[in-house]
């Protein structure tokens, strides 16, 4: 069992979720802002191959073989490319 933690490190936990929610947030506005894009991500595999794909790096970050911000930017590029694939009907 886990020691448990002080009140300034709960407080730093959730203020490290609000930034990050915070920063999340900002992402998806500046995307929408910037509005459609057309065909700027390239489709590399079908979909089930993206999922497939997208649960091997969750695997990956949970056990400590792939570094956060590798997984987050491999996660964005897998969810463009299957907003790709689902405005286009398909591979």
């Amino acid at each position: 069992m886990s020691r448990p933690r002080t009140t300034a490190g709960k407080r730093n936990v959730q203020q490290r979720k609000r930034e990050k929610a915070q920063a999340s947030q900002e992402r998806r506005a500046a995307r929408r802002l910037a509005g459609p894009q057309v065909d700027a991500t390239p489709v590399e595999a079908s979909e089930p191959e993206l999922i497939d794909e997208l649960a091997r790096i969750h695997s990956a970050v949970e056990t400590g073989a792939m570094a956060p911000e590798e997984f987050e930017q491999r996660r964005e590029l897998i969810r463009l490319q299957l907003e790709q694939i689902e405005r286009h009907g398909g591979s």
